[in-house]
């Protein structure tokens, strides 16, 4: 497993293109790039970042603010669906030329929690479609389990990539916490296509805080990462709020690198 740190984590408190000095600084040499705002889509500015990039930080994955345009890549109108896939081919642009291998994807919200198991006849045409694309940029789709979106479930994952063999998947531990489900559930959902852990820990106040600083297992986690024999970049994925200087984060960086060091 490599270990690294999203620069969404440093959002509102780092420019994006400032980041990678920041990981520099604190010796991590893996990153997932969040691209925050439209601007950022923007090819001067991808091309910008690419040239502050240095051999010792390497991109894994690229991750769009998904609200502003991802569910509608999955509209009814074929005119909302060809603008919103204008704003996926830029993000597409970035990771390729950022060097990343995956395009970590929300995909559209369920904020209505539907209990019942998503449809994915629905969607997984198109996300195949969408994985064709983001192919010739050299990007896979990893579909993040979001509580809040439609594929937030394990079942809903399973299926999905089942329907969708293009596909691949972003376990996020947090989002499995509030989904409910053992983020077990996922690895084994995942059937050998887990191409990123996105981790955060929770406090006593289920408020996301630092690796080591909650409750989560994360040994447990790994060491079943290892047992099947799976290699996903493992991405400390934490909000600004949940440390105030570097080297805070810094400390939770090393408490997983010691961790997975020693399996």
């Amino acid at each position: 497993m490599k270990l690294g740190i999203s620069t969404a984590s440093f959002f509102g408190k780092v420019p994006t293109e400032n980041c990678f000095g920041s990981l520099r600084e604190m010796g991590v040499p893996l990153t997932e790039v969040f691209l925050s705002s439209f601007s950022e889509y923007e090819k001067g500015f991808v091309d910008a970042l690419k040239s502050r990039l240095t051999d010792d930080v390497k991109v894994h994955s690229v991750h769009a603010l998904s609200s502003t345009f991802e569910g509608l890549l999955f509209s009814q109108s074929r005119r909302v669906k060809d603008d919103a896939e204008q704003f996926f081919r830029k993000v597409c642009y970035a990771g390729n030329a950022l060097g990343a291998k995956y395009y970590t994807f929300h995909g559209p919200s369920d904020l209505k929690k539907s209990p019942s198991l998503v449809d994915v006849g629905t969607f997984a045409e198109r996300l195949e479609e969408l994985a064709s694309i983001a192919s010739t940029y050299g990007l896979y789709i990893a579909v993040e389990n979001v509580h809040y979106c439609c594929f937030s479930t394990p079942d809903a994952i399973k299926a999905l990539l089942k329907s969708a063999p293009s596909l691949w998947t972003t376990l996020d531990v947090k989002h499995a916490y509030y989904a409910g489900y053992d983020p077990l559930r996922y690895l084994d959902a995942a059937d050998g296509r887990l191409a990123t852990v996105h981790v955060a820990d929770i406090g006593k106040d289920d408020a996301t805080v630092l690796p080591g600083s909650g409750k989560l297992n994360f040994e447990r986690l790994f060491r079943e990462i290892d047992k099947r024999e799976l290699d996903p970049a493992v991405i400390i994925e934490v909000y600004p709020r949940d440390f105030t200087y570097n080297d805070e984060l810094k400390q939770g960086y090393m408490y997983l690198k010691n961790m997975i060091d020693n399996l």
